[in-house]
């Protein structure tokens, strides 16, 4: 039997069925598990048809629990739908927010996929950041558009059960995590329903709908034991859980993995008037003879039940030790199916649903059958970033490791369209011994307009807090990426027979990298398409005082990564009137992977308007190219690469902000912002403290302390030697702290007490209204006097981590609240210390700063003059 054709069948058959099950690799980059375990793993989804949606808001809203419970010990298929990116959260590892997060947080989800055994999937929804009510996220979400995503993924994924992590009420809090109760709820009723959004896909009716509890009993129908010890793996569920929430390290959710007996809980919605239930899989059919059902006849149920049996066998035959043991079970176990694949177009129309879990078990079969046989396959190219036009080499190889020969008869490179491929050498090995390895080397041509390997969802400006898709791209709608194209196919033909004929089973993976790390030694990175010549300009934003315009500092960055090299000029693009010097720099590269950093003066003319000014840089290659973009890679340990592409392009906005003349600022760096850069648009350059300066340093040759976002959280030394900043505020310091969480109360921190309610006091209207409580204190007029018009423009919110009471040596100086919402006072607290000034701010400063915000920078240089001597 050629598998090959089975799989092209099954395809083809996917045409006619309701929907398609994916049979390329997972776009979550695979498995943490290999060896036997992954065996183990896949042989207990054959014959199960057990199916399960979790929907939610964010990347780390999900309940891993019961995702690792249905997944890898029930071997169920279980998929993570998230609303959102979590481009509006915070970021504890990096300077990442926006869109960067967003990426960042994806690959993430990725990762935790990676542990738990869960697919991912995303609607085009934007997180514009915290909501208090689901009537507010409405207003920013369409909501008839993200309904229209939850039902689509409804109908590709075809869930049996659908659970919400919320529960669409108030006491979620955040209004993301009402509304994606509520569009689950009201998806689990439009998925069904063949007049609504017809245009996508054939409807689809989960049997019922759940709210996940988390292990709290009240009101629970169902019981998930999630505590028990699967010596398959060697941890219990639960702790397979938090090993996958630990990989969203961007949020802080690093959890220990303890052992012992814990439940997770549900409670059923729909179908209502449930009571207690033994499963949740009671009354729901979850094996593919199962779901025969009465109407396709006796053939069918027999070739069914055979299949069945064949698969219950091969998971009592599993033997860790030898995995051999269920290759002729697994093997026998296609015969049924290939049989049933010839009835295609009759199950198309007599059993649809049928048809669908048949295709759907011949993409888990097919994995489970090329692990037990022993056999890898592998792609491997010679460079990570390539650019369009450019040839490069790709190893392909197919380890025989398991203990019988084995015939090729493919070993071919997969690419996009209109890449082209040269084998260069002449091996012409087609019999794999047991333990040999087979190798086929091409040559691969990128055509000169391949597109970019930029995140699909990323190539068209958003439509507000929605993504845009491009008509070609709508293919990959609800995944986290595009599926990989480029990689590697081969076929093999094992030393068995199915209906009579060899058994031929084909292979897929993807191209990778391979880069040794002489400390950390093999690394796999993925292969993207690059431009020849990446352009980044630095800062994105610069704020022009109009009071006193000093020469701007850019630098671009230019990264070449054409083989061979590429030269040309550099130059900058300003405003008539305004100078750039240089005006323009020549550049050669000698090869890819060069590097160089220049530097530009830009001077504005005398008297420059307030507003916005464009500034941006581009770099004509001698051939005539002209390059204007650059990619940003958003890069950690703990997840793939990815890139975010920004136009060399820079505003400058113009705007009276004051500054007293010769001030001396310090900076302690917190997470996830850039403060001390941004301080450059006020002409300081901040001395930033590490370790040993706040140990031991001379304080005093500062006017000027400022504490980063989340610097208590972060900097181990800054909590172990606040003692010494509070005793150089007394001896006559201004020390101004920005939005820290809970551990600035709990450490006691601060000159004198306050608290922060739980959830913390914020204010999420970027338009909320602001009162002054003290119009006349220094920090509303000097140097510069603030007004209404300072309120304007701001992004995302006005703060969070307000002072929810504090000690009566804290004056607080504003007012602000969200609509509807009583007012908060403990946004800007200030205190007198000894000498000194302290400071408080749960002012967003972290956002407003890259955003160039005017009426931003002019409140903080006016917190910076309180240390004016």
């Amino acid at each position: 039997m050629n598998l090959r054709r089975l799989l092209i069948a099954a395809l083809a058959a996917a045409l006619l069925a309701p929907a398609a099950p994916r049979t390329a690799p997972a776009q979550n980059g695979g498995s943490e598990y290999r060896g036997a375990a992954a065996l183990g793993l896949q042989l207990r989804k054959l014959g199960t048809t057990k199916r399960v949606l979790m929907v939610g808001a964010h990347p780390d809203d999900e309940d891993t629990q019961l995702l690792a419970r249905f997944a890898l010990e029930e071997g169920a298929d279980v998929a993570y739908l998230s609303l959102t990116r979590g481009e509006g959260g915070q970021n504890g590892i990096g300077p990442e927010l926006g869109e960067g997060l967003g990426l960042l947080r994806t690959e993430e989800l990725l990762a935790a996929r990676r542990v738990d055994g869960a697919e991912q999937f995303f609607t085009r929804a934007y997180d514009f950041g915290f909501s208090k009510s689901a009537e507010e996220t409405f207003r920013h979400w369409p909501r008839e558009e993200v309904l229209a995503d939850v039902v689509y993924v409804i109908r590709r994924f075809r869930p049996d059960i659908v659970v919400t992590v919320f529960s669409g009420t108030p006491r979620d809090g955040h209004g993301h995590h009402q509304v994606s109760a509520i569009l689950a709820r009201e998806a689990f009723h439009a998925a069904g329903d063949p007049s609504r959004f017809p245009g996508l896909g054939t409807p689809w009716s989960p049997a019922k709908l759940y709210q996940s509890l988390r292990g709290n009993d009240a009101g629970a129908t169902v019981r998930v034991p999630i505590g028990n010890l699967d010596p398959l793996i060697g941890r219990s569920p639960f702790q397979l859980a938090m090993a996958s929430r630990s990989r969203h390290r961007s949020q802080d959710m690093g959890r220990p993995e303890l052992p012992g007996p814990r439940w997770g809980t549900l409670r059923r919605i729909l179908p209502e008037g449930a009571g207690e239930e033994p499963s949740v899989w009671a009354g729901i059919d979850t094996t593919l003879a199962d779901r025969a059902g009465g109407e396709t006849g006796p053939a069918v149920a027999r070739l069914l039940a055979e299949y069945q049996e064949r698969v219950e066998q091969a998971r009592r035959s599993f033997n860790p030790l030898m995995p051999r043991a269920v290759v002729p079970e697994l093997a026998g176990a296609l015969d049924p199916l290939g049989q049933l694949m010839r009835r295609h177009r009759q199950l198309s129309v007599e059993a649809p649903e049928l048809l669908f879990h048949v295709v759907h078990e011949i993409a888990q079969a097919t994995p489970a059958l090329t692990m037990a046989a022993g056999l890898v396959l592998d792609a491997v190219a010679d460079d990570s970033r390539i650019t369009p036009g450019q040839e490069f080499g790709l190893e392909l190889s197919l380890w025989n490791g398991g203990e019988d020969p084995v015939t090729l008869t493919e070993l071919a490179p997969s690419f996009p369209p209109g890449w082209s491929a040269v084998r260069v050498d002449s091996t012409r090995q087609t019999e794999i011994a047991p333990g040999a390895l087979a190798t086929r080397r091409f040559r691969v041509r990128v055509p000169p307009d391949a597109p970019l390997s930029d995140p699909y969802f990323l190539r068209r400006p958003r439509q507000g807090d929605l993504y845009a898709l491009d008509e070609e791209r709508t293919a990959h709608r609800g995944l986290a990426f595009e599926l990989e194209t480029l990689g590697a196919v081969a076929t093999v033909r094992l030393r068995f027979e199915t209906a009579g004929e060899p058994l031929q089973l084909p292979l897929y993976t993807a191209a990778t990298f391979r880069e040794v790390d002489l400390r950390q030694g093999e690394l796999r990175r993925s292969v993207m398409v690059v431009p020849a010549v990446s352009v980044l300009l630095n800062p994105p934003v610069r704020v022009l005082s109009t009071a006193a315009p000093l020469p701007i500092a850019y630098t671009v960055r230019l990264e070449a990564e054409q083989a061979g090299g590429i030269a040309g000029t550099l130059r900058m693009e300003v405003p008539a009137g305004w100078r750039a010097e240089p005006a323009s720099v020549p550049v050669r590269f000698a090869g890819p992977g060069e590097v160089r950093e220049v530097r530009f003066t830009v001077t504005p003319p005398a008297g420059a308007a307030a507003g916005d000014h464009p500034v941006s840089a581009v770099f004509v290659a001698d051939d005539g190219r002209r390059f204007a973009r650059g990619a940003q890679m958003i890069d950690y340990p703990h997840v793939r690469a990815r890139p975010l592409y920004h136009d060399a392009r820079s505003v400058v906005r113009a705007a009276d902000v004051r500054v007293p003349r010769g001030l001396r600022v310090a900076y302690v760096e917190g997470a996830g912002e850039e403060g001390p850069g941004f301080l450059a648009n006020l002409g300081i350059t901040p001395g930033l403290l590490d370790a040993d300066d706040l140990a031991e340093g001379d304080l005093d040759r500062f006017d000027v302390i400022v504490v980063g976002s989340r610097a208590y959280e972060v900097r181990t030394d800054l909590m172990a030697h606040n003692r010494r900043l509070l005793d150089w505020v007394a001896r006559g310091g201004t020390m101004i702290v920005q939005y820290n969480k809970y551990e600035i109360v709990e450490g006691n921190f601060m000159p004198y007490p306050i608290t922060m309610a739980r959830p913390h006091g914020r204010v999420t209207d970027e338009d909320a209204p602001v009162r002054v409580l003290n119009p006349s204190h220094p920090v509303f007029t000097t140097p510069n006097r603030i007004s209404e018009a300072d309120w304007e423009g701001w992004v995302q919110e006005r703060g969070l981590y307000f002072a929810d009471t504090w000690d009566p040596a804290y004056t607080p100086l504003l007012e602000t609240g969200d609509p509807g919402a009583a007012p908060l006072r403990g946004g800007l607290l200030i205190a007198k210390h000894g000498q000194g000034t302290y400071v408080y701010t749960g002012l967003s400063f972290f956002r407003q700063f890259p955003a160039g915000v005017p009426g931003a920078y002019r409140l903080f240089a006016n917190l910076l003059a309180m240390g004016a001597k």
